[in-house]
């Protein structure tokens, strides 16, 4: 749980396709501190319980000098080395112990073509391994539903499953409203300017 869109969507997707749901989210170095009011605010209104996991020796590639040597595009500012299979591991820890036998995840069809642990063939490769790495009777399998998704798409789908969308955190800089001029943001209002739609998030003027 990530306090986005995708996520959110997500989450209310799994309430509506399972019993009984549970959201994790991981506060890494420095993570954006609206995103973790959005998640925290996102699952209580869905009255889901949010597990925090604390993971500070964890940074994002703009906190690594080497890092802005190879990478010069914007979404690539986010880039942690390894993160999907970080964040998926300890997901998975915690539905092993809890006899949790689904992990759902928010990712849709622009992030493969962004980030390559994003892409439905490494989640393919990652369900095997987890599989291989469990050793008790509850199997873990994780769930993709935007793999397929545009932005517009994912739009649709929360809007039709009243996600709450004005809650949801999407931009990469630290602030009280959306900057409106980070990839994320641009990315975010294209989608909605597709549409022919107002995003209901705030944003600074």
């Amino acid at each position: 749980m990530s306090g986005g869109l995708d996520s959110a969507t997500s989450l209310y997707w799994a309430k509506n396709k399972f019993d009984q749901v549970q959201a994790i989210t991981f506060n890494y170095y420095e993570r954006i501190n609206r995103e973790k009011i959005a998640a925290r605010a996102i699952t209580k209104l869905a009255q889901v319980n949010l597990t925090e996991v604390k993971i500070p020796f964890i940074k994002e590639k703009s906190d690594y000098s080497h890092f802005k040597r190879k990478f010069n595009s914007q979404p690539s500012q986010s880039y942690i080395p390894l993160r999907n299979l970080i964040f998926y591991s300890i997901a998975g820890y915690f539905a092993q112990v809890n006899k949790i036998s689904n992990l759902v995840g928010g990712h849709n069809s622009t992030d493969g073509k962004i980030f390559n642990d994003a892409t439905e063939s490494y989640f393919r490769k990652m369900n095997e391994l987890m599989l291989q790495g469990l050793v008790s009777s509850i199997d873990c399998k994780i769930f993709l539903p935007l793999k397929d998704k545009s932005r517009p798409d994912v739009i649709r789908l929360a809007k039709t499953l009243k996600v709450p969308i004005e809650l949801t955190w999407s931009c990469h800089r630290q602030g009280k409203f959306h900057c409106g001029r980070c990839y994320a943001c641009k990315q975010r209002l294209n989608a909605f300017s597709l549409l022919r739609s107002k995003d209901p998030a705030p944003y600074s003027k």
